[in-house]
C-alpha cells in the first residue's frame, strides 16, 4: 500500500528531528545521581530527672556524655549533622539505666530530642523528637526570611519536669496562655517579641511561676526548657539559631 506524499514528508521530518534532538544531546554534564544521600541536624538534651549524666550512641557510634540539664554537642557547638532516616539512640545513664530508642530522623530536618521522664519509673526516660526547621531555612537566606524577620526574636518552652504543667509564657509584656498545660514532654510554638532584654516569666501548676532575664537577640531562635522535679524546678535557655 502506497502512503500518500503528505503523510511521507511528515514521517521522514519526524525522523529527521528525532536524530537531530538525540545529537545534541550534552554528554559531558554529570551523570544523574542513582539516588541522593539526605542529611539532619541534630542535638540530644539530657532531661531524664535522677538519672545523672548519660553516655550516647547513635547507630553504634559513640557521641560522647551530657550532663543532667545539658545538650549534645554542648552550646558553643553547632548541631550534629547526620545522614536522614531511622535511627537507634542508645543511652547509659549514671544510675546504671540504659534503654534504646528509635526514631526516623526527619529529611533535610533541624531537630532535638529531649530525654524525659523520672529514671525511678519502671518504664525508665523516654526520648521526644522536636522538629524545629529545614536545615536549608537559614537566617540570612531567602528561604529564611520569614523565619526570622529583623528585630524580632522567637521563643519556644518545653516542659522536661516530671510533675508539673506549664500554663503560660510572659515574655516582657507578651503574655501567651495555653489553652491546654503543657505536660511532660510537650512543648509550644514559637512565640515572637522585638529583640532586647526581657523578663520572662512562665506561669507552671496553675498558682506557681518561675522568673528569670533573657537577652533576646534579633533573628534568633530559643527553646526555654524547664527539668527536675517542681521542688527543685530549674530551667536551660538553649540556643535553636
Amino acid at each position: 500500500m502506497k502512503i500518500p506524499y503528505k503523510q511521507l514528508m511528515l514521517l521522514v521530518f519526524l525522523y529527521l528531528t528525532t536524530v537531530f534532538f538525540a545529537g545534541c544531546v550534552d554528554t559531558s554534564v554529570n551523570p544523574i545521581p542513582s539516588s541522593i544521600d539526605y542529611s539532619s541536624q541534630m542535638k540530644v538534651v539530657n532531661l531524664a530527672t535522677g538519672a545523672g549524666s548519660a553516655s550516647l550512641t547513635l547507630n553504634g557510634q559513640s557521641l560522647g556524655s551530657v550532663t543532667f540539664g545539658g545538650e549534645l554537642p554542648g552550646p558553643q557547638a553547632g548541631f550534629l549533622t547526620i545522614p536522614s532516616g531511622s535511627k537507634t539512640l542508645a543511652v547509659s545513664f549514671d544510675n546504671g539505666r540504659s534503654k534504646s530508642f528509635r526514631f526516623s530522623a526527619a529529611t533535610e530536618y533541624k531537630f532535638r530530642a529531649f530525654l524525659v521522664g523520672d529514671a525511678a519509673d519502671t518504664t525508665g526516660p523516654s526520648v521526644v523528637i522536636v522538629n524545629q526547621r529545614y536545615i536549608w531555612q537559614t537566617k540570612d537566606s531567602e528561604n529564611g526570611q520569614k523565619l526570622f524577620p529583623a528585630d524580632t526574636g522567637w521563643v519556644s518552652v518545653f516542659n522536661g519536669s516530671p510533675d508539673i504543667t506549664i500554663n503560660s509564657i510572659a515574655i516582657g509584656t507578651n503574655e501567651t496562655e495555653f489553652d491546654t498545660p503543657l505536660g511532660l514532654g510537650q512543648g509550644s510554638s514559637y512565640i515572637k517579641d522585638s529583640a532586647g532584654n526581657k523578663t520572662v516569666v512562665v506561669t507552671y501548676n496553675d498558682t506557681e511561676t518561675l522568673s528569670f532575664s533573657l537577652d533576646l537577640n534579633a533573628k534568633s531562635r530559643y527553646t526555654i526548657a524547664l527539668y527536675d522535679v517542681s521542688a527543685n524546678l530549674k530551667y536551660a535557655v538553649l540556643v535553636d539559631d
